[in-house]
């Protein structure tokens, strides 16, 4: 299952379409080629995954039984790379730690 953090991290070029692109994704429709998604990792291991969004509209995220959960957008792979190294530094001050499954929890 695919979810959404409630402090989405975006780029300011996407923060105007952040509605579009959830519902494009949420209708399995194609978004732009340049965007991208930050995600919790999907192993215990890492911190982030870097996704281009249409790599989530493949069957196997679908029917996955492993949740997704995103957690930030941008425009690039570089933009998503910048922006996951902020949110690391914004987790670390803010915590004392690299623990961002905690962070993030609900």
């Amino acid at each position: 299952m695919i979810t959404w953090d409630d402090n989405l991290w975006c780029s300011e070029e996407l923060k105007p379409k952040i509605h579009q692109i959830r519902r494009r994704l949420r209708w399995r429709k194609a978004t732009s080629a340049a965007t991208f998604c930050i995600t919790l990792a999907s192993n215990k291991q890492d911190l982030f995954d870097i996704f281009n969004m249409g790599e989530l509209l493949f069957r196997y995220y679908r029917d996955s039984d492993e949740d997704v959960h995103i957690v930030g957008l941008a425009a690039s792979r570089e933009e998503a790379c910048e922006l996951a190294a902020k949110m690391i530094e914004e987790i670390y001050n803010s915590t004392g730690a690299l623990d961002v499954r905690t962070y993030f929890a609900h």
